[in-house]
């Protein structure tokens, strides 16, 4: 008996919103996508994806295809979102199949978008969710949204769809210590070099103490409009990587650091690299921002508050002084990921709820 098929749409497609659709069991999945401009996937792991070029592109694929299931966009993401979402329920419509969507945003609407657009928004998610069989929001602040555009709360399920977790087969402990890194001991920086993720206030923080442990450096690895400064010692710039690249880098550093902040139309949504360290054996020192206190709690990490360099100074100081701390948290840290955000285990409970709705 052939399988029931879910059709995932996005705009862009990356290592770790793909990858993790290898785990459904009980569906055969397409991902239709429009660009991958991260360069993280082979050829031979695009075989589930299509490409689609133009909406009229994407609608013809869809009905040719005749999915049982339509994921389509969160209407807050982007202009493209939109039209994507007017696609989806257009074919759902038209096949008379079910759609569901995932809920990210979670600043304020009228703070994201302003007072003119917020309520054209506000409607547009609503009429949206109206039709759709399921939402699944990935923090509260998604969920606040919804319930205030007026979103049946029967319809809203919370879990990391989307996301997923983290591969706990690729990220891991077990790695070798990469060759290059040129300190005998560093703390760990992945992420883009913007403001947004609170790189000026982990530069003066780090500035601060570092003449305090002269056999550590800090480690940054990614990429951005920021110049990041690293004349004189114990600062080391890599470039961007791939997502299969990082588990070394992680596994072996004491610790990352992830001190994301609050912008008028930007907070953290979930902070997957913390999830990321974490799988790998270390643990987090990060901020409040957004939703990552709901990702993080103090069993596996340090949370301090966002754009303050000096709590951020103390934390650092904190976790490469006293080691019993350090790798008390870090013994808990797999755990905690296997437990909570294991990819495979996540994909496999959603898929059961999945099967449900289709079924209805």
């Amino acid at each position: 008996m052939a399988k029931p098929i879910l059709a995932i749409i996005t705009h862009s497609i990356r290592m770790d919103n793909h990858l993790p659709l290898k785990y459904f069991q009980e569906f055969e999945v397409k991902h239709f996508y429009f660009d991958a401009p991260y360069g993280d996937l082979k050829t031979v792991d695009l075989g589930n994806a299509i490409k689609w070029d133009s909406f009229s592109d994407l609608e013809k694929k869809l009905i040719a295809l005749n999915p049982d299931l339509i994921q389509g966009a969160e209407p807050y993401a982007s202009k493209i979102a939109i039209r994507i979402c007017r696609v989806t329920k257009k074919v759902a419509r038209k096949l008379k199949k079910p759609y569901i969507f995932p809920m990210f945003e979670n600043r304020p609407v009228s703070a994201r978008f302003g007072p003119f657009w917020a309520p054209i928004l506000k409607f547009v998610l609503k009429d949206y969710a109206g039709g759709a069989a399921a939402i699944y929001y990935l923090n509260e602040g998604a969920k606040r949204n919804l319930e205030e555009a007026g979103v049946d709360p029967k319809k809203l399920k919370q879990e990391p769809y989307g996301v997923w977790g983290v591969d706990t087969s690729l990220f891991r402990p077990a790695y070798s210590k990469p060759a290059a890194i040129t300190g005998k001991r560093y703390i760990l920086y992945v992420g883009r070099f913007i403001e947004d993720k609170g790189i000026t206030y982990l530069l003066a923080a780090w500035n601060s103490v570092k003449h305090q442990f002269s056999d550590v450096e800090l480690v940054f690895i990614g990429s951005g409009e920021m110049d990041i400064d690293i004349e004189g010692s114990q600062m080391q710039k890599m470039g961007q990587m791939k997502n299969a690249e990082l588990p070394p880098f992680f596994a072996n550093a004491l610790f990352t650091v992830y001190p994301s902040i609050t912008m008028p139309k930007w907070e953290e949504q979930v902070g997957t690299v913390n999830l990321q360290s974490l799988a790998c054996g270390r643990p987090v020192l990060t901020t409040t921002s957004g939703a990552i206190p709901e990702y993080i709690t103090d069993e596996v990490g340090i949370l301090v508050p966002e754009r303050d360099a000096e709590e951020l100074a103390d934390g650092m100081s904190e976790l490469i002084e006293n080691d019993e701390k350090r790798e008390e948290l870090a013994k808990k840290a797999r755990p905690y990921i296997l437990e909570n955000f294991d990819a495979e285990k996540n994909v496999i409970k959603i898929e059961k709820e999945l099967l449900i709705l289709i079924k209805e």
